[in-house]
């Protein structure tokens, strides 16, 4: 009996989502509040190429009303479906040291989707320094904004 509630604690134990680490907490605030990421309230959670290009985006605009971002990237889409994203939505993190990659996999309008983030901490805690996908090819620290 001892050894069978071993086992089955055992098989819990490893079939047991992972918590989400401090990083992940980073990325999951943007999915707890979908298209946000491009608000200058939330330029505190950004650092590196990730702030160089949305602060380069928001004087561009300023400038001359050039648009530079016309997807969210959280979603890498210009459009999503909240409650389908939040339903699938899971963070695989990896940390090294002061800087960490968190992968948000989860499925839009049913389509399976990827965002790579990455970030680096600080005393401010962690903070996304770059935003990519894979599939579409196309990364914050690769952009342009003029």
């Amino acid at each position: 009996m001892l050894k069978s509630l071993f086992m089955l604690s055992m098989l819990v134990i490893t079939t047991a989502p992972a918590a989400a680490g401090e990083a992940a907490d980073a990325v999951k605030f943007f999915y707890d509040n979908l298209g946000d990421e491009t608000l200058p309230e939330n330029r505190n959670r950004f650092t590196g190429p990730a702030l160089d290009f949305l602060n380069s985006a928001d004087a561009a605009w300023e400038r001359d009303e050039t648009v530079c971002i016309d997807f969210g990237f959280a979603v890498d889409a210009q459009d999503f479906d909240d409650v389908e994203i939040a339903k699938t939505l899971t963070l695989d993190e990896t940390v090294n040291g002061d800087t960490a990659d968190v992968t948000a996999s989860f499925e839009n309008f049913g389509q399976a989707t990827q965002v790579e983030w990455s970030l680096k901490k600080s005393a401010g805690g962690w903070k996304v320094s770059d935003i990519g996908s894979a599939v579409n090819d196309w990364r914050l620290s690769a952009m342009s904004c003029e």
